[in-house]
C-alpha cells in the first residue's frame, strides 16, 4: 500500500503519545518504501492522517523524525541486548541479534548518509538528533557489556581495547549489508550459513589469545 494512502489514524482525540506513534509509523512506511527522499512532512503527515501542522508540534523537520525513528529501534536492540541469554557464548548472543541489526540496516542504513549529510550541513543539533547520537553511544555499550559478560561466562577473555564494541557492531553491519544485498547467496552460499561463520569469525577475532 503506497503511503500515500495509509492512513494510520486510529488514535483517540488528546493521545499525544499515541499520536506520536502513528507520525513515526507513517515515517518508517514511506522510508521503507521511497527511501530517505520521499520522507516529507507533507507525505508523513498524510499517512498519518493528521495535518502537517499537528506533524511540527512534535517534530521541526524530517531530519528529527528519523533520528526518532532509529532511536526507538536502537531502545529495542539495547532491550535485547540486556536479556539475551549469555550461556549462548559470544557467537551465539551475535547471531540472536543479527536479526534486529539487518532489520535497522534495511529501514535505515541507506538513508542514513543522507540524514547525516544534511544535519551536519546545516549545522544541526536538535534535540531528537541528540538523543539519536546519544543512544547509539548507549547501544555500543550495551553490546560491550553483553560481550564481556558472556565471556565471562563462557571463562574467556577479550582482547582489552575500547574499539573493540565498536568493531564488532561494524562487522555485524557489514554482514547485514551482505545478507540484504544477497552477495554471499549469488555465490552459492546460504545466509544460515554465512551467519554462522561470520558470528564465529568474529567471537574467534576478540577473544585474547
Amino acid at each position: 500500500m503506497s503511503s500515500e494512502h495509509a492512513n494510520l489514524n486510529n488514535t483517540a482525540w488528546g493521545d499525544a503519545e499515541g499520536r506520536r506513534r502513528d507520525i513515526l509509523s507513517s515515517a518508517e512506511l514511506i522510508l521503507e518504501e521511497q527511501g530517505y527522499a520521499g520522507l516529507t512532512m507533507r507525505a508523513i503527515a498524510v499517512g498519518a492522517g493528521v495535518s502537517s501542522g499537528t506533524v511540527y508540534q512534535y517534530f521541526s523537520g524530517k531530519e528529527d523524525v528519523f533520528a526518532a525513528l532509529m532511536e526507538r529501534r536502537l531502545d529495542e536492540l539495547q532491550r535485547t541486548l540486556a536479556t539475551v541469554d549469555r550461556g549462548l557464548g559470544i557467537a551465539g548472543v551475535l547471531r540472536e541479534i543479527e536479526p534486529q541489526v539487518t532489520d535497522l540496516w534495511r529501514r535505515f542504513g541507506r538513508s542514513a548518509a543522507q540524514w547525516e549529510a544534511k544535519v551536519l550541513s546545516g549545522g544541526r543539533r536538535g534535540k531528537e538528533v541528540a538523543g539519536s547520537a546519544q543512544d547509539y553511544r548507549k547501544t555500543i555499550k550495551a553490546l560491550g557489556r553483553a560481550l564481556h559478560e558472556t565471556a565471562e561466562v563462557s571463562e574467556q577473555a577479550l582482547i582489552d581495547d575500547p574499539a573493540l564494541p565498536h568493531w564488532v557492531w561494524d562487522s555485524l553491519i557489514g554482514l547485514a549489508d551482505d545478507l540484504l544485498l544477497q552477495g554471499a547467496r549469488s555465490n552459492r552460499v546460504k545466509p544460515a550459513q554465512l551467519i554462522e561463520f561470520a558470528t564465529g569469525a568474529i567471537e574467534r577475532g576478540i577473544i585474547s589469545r
